[in-house]
C-alpha cells in the first residue's frame, strides 16, 4: 500500500494553496487531510479555579463538540480542494495540539511528506509560524512547505 501525503489543512487560504501545491507537485498521490481540533483544556487559557468552573459547567465539552464539527466540515473542504487538485484523499480529524497532533498522525499513518502552507510568514521578521516550525525541526519525514501565491501575502 502507498503510504500516504499528510495535508495539514485549517481552512485558510495558506492551507488552500498549500493542497493546491501538493496537488502540482505529487499528481495522484493519495493523500490524508487533516484538520486538527484543538480541546478547550488546551486552547482556553483558564487559572486553575476557572478550569475547574469550565469543566463542571459543561463549557469545555461544548467547546470539543464545536471544534470537532467545524474541524470535520473543514476536513471535507480539504477534501474537496484536495480532489481538484488532482489528489486522491480520505478526511481525517483529530483533537490535540496542533504540531504535535500533526507529527503524531503522520506516524500513525506512515504519512509519505507532510505537507502545510507557510502561513503569514511576513510578521516576525520573517519566522515561519509556530507550528510550521515545530513541524519541520520535530518531524522525523519529509515536510514540504508551501509558500502562499503572490496574490494571496
Amino acid at each position: 500500500m502507498a503510504r500516504p501525503a499528510l495535508l495539514c489543512f485549517d481552512g485558510s487560504e495558506h492551507a488552500t494553496d498549500a493542497i493546491r501545491g501538493a496537488g502540482a507537485l505529487l499528481p495522484g498521490q493519495e493523500a490524508l487531510v487533516l484538520c486538527v481540533a484543538t480541546p478547550a483544556k488546551d486552547e482556553l487559557p483558564f487559572d486553575p479555579v476557572s478550569d475547574v468552573v469550565g469543566r463542571l459547567s459543561g463549557l469545555y465539552r461544548d467547546w470539543d463538540e464545536a471544534v470537532a464539527e467545524i474541524a470535520d466540515r473543514q476536513a471535507r473542504r480539504g477534501c474537496e480542494l484536495a480532489a481538484e487538485a488532482g489528489l486522491h484523499p480520505r478526511s481525517l480529524t483529530a483533537f490535540g495540539k496542533p504540531a504535535a497532533t500533526i507529527l503524531r498522525v503522520a506516524d500513525e499513518h506512515d504519512a509519505a511528506v507532510i505537507v502545510l502552507g507557510a502561513g503569514n510568514y511576513k510578521t516576525l521578521g520573517g519566522v515561519l509560524g509556530s507550528v510550521v516550525a515545530r513541524v519541520l525541526h520535530e518531524a522525523n519525514r519529509p515536510v514540504l512547505v508551501i509558500p502562499p501565491r503572490r496574490n494571496s501575502r
